[in-house]
């Protein structure tokens, strides 16, 4: 764990290192003295934690705090300051706690604890989604794509797939064996399927060239493809696709 105390007296940095590493020995701390200390240091640490004093030289420590989180997102603050009018500012912000000085060792060892609690909330999250990601990677190297559905995930042929819908703010995906429901937009589907015989006719459709069986003319100088399998359905190709289309199939 990567912890940051920025505070421009160093008696306070000093007290403050010394509790920390008593109840967590083995965490890399980093001391800044201002806020422009502390942004140099955030530019090349992913710090997971700072201790954050409200009132430092160059600059006010709320404000301090929405710039590292432009920065690390992710990053824990807590504010460590002898004023206690901004709780409710630090709060908004979703700090993770707010300690008055002098610092009191026994609270000092509460805020600690919340913080180990927090970071292994983040690392199980962190871990699962890259567990997720290997699952989605591996799916593609067999030639098939992993769709999330109901906390499920679904292992679906791409050879499988004849067109993505988007419906609402979600997409279905028809198989031959079905539909699914995702809740990934179709700009994911179209970075995914990209290289497979996929292609975009529409804002709202994504086919697979595999089964495209007519391209027929429609109103508007617009165009409609049939597929193998889905014959009842028109699909609309928009101007701006009917080039890549023709081509596709014409070159």
């Amino acid at each position: 764990m990567k912890i940051a105390i920025v505070d421009d007296e160093r008696p306070s940095r000093s007290e403050l290192r010394y509790l920390i590493e008593k109840y967590l020995p083995y965490v890399e701390i980093e001391e800044a003295n201002s806020g422009q200390g502390l942004m140099k240091k955030v530019l090349e640490i992913p710090f997971d934690v700072i201790f954050l004093d409200i009132n430092l030289g160059d600059v006010q420590g709320i404000e301090l705090a929405a710039l590292v989180k432009g920065v690390l997102p992710e990053v824990s603050i807590v504010f460590a300051t002898a004023y206690d009018e901004f709780a409710v500012k630090a709060f908004e912000m979703e700090a993770i706690d707010y300690i008055m000085k002098p610092f009191d060792e026994r609270r000092i060892e509460l805020t600690m604890k919340k913080i180990m609690r927090q970071h292994k909330r983040k690392q199980v999250l962190r871990d699962q989604s890259i567990e997720a990601l290997q699952v989605k990677e591996q799916a593609r190297e067999i030639g098939k794509l992993a769709i999330g559905t109901d906390k499920k995930l679904n292992l679906v042929d791409i050879k499988e797939i004849a067109f993505i819908e988007v419906d609402e703010r979600a997409c279905k995906i028809h198989t031959f064996k079905g539909t699914l429901q995702s809740g990934q937009p179709l700009k994911y589907f179209e970075e995914k399927l990209g290289k497979e015989h996929f292609l975009r006719i529409h804002k709202s459709y994504m086919i697979n060239l595999k089964y495209v069986t007519e391209i027929e003319p429609s109103f508007n100088n617009m165009y409609v493809v049939k597929l193998r399998g889905f014959e009842r359905e028109a699909l609309p190709v928009s101007r701006n696709h009917i080039k890549k289309l023709k081509e596709y199939f014409l070159s």
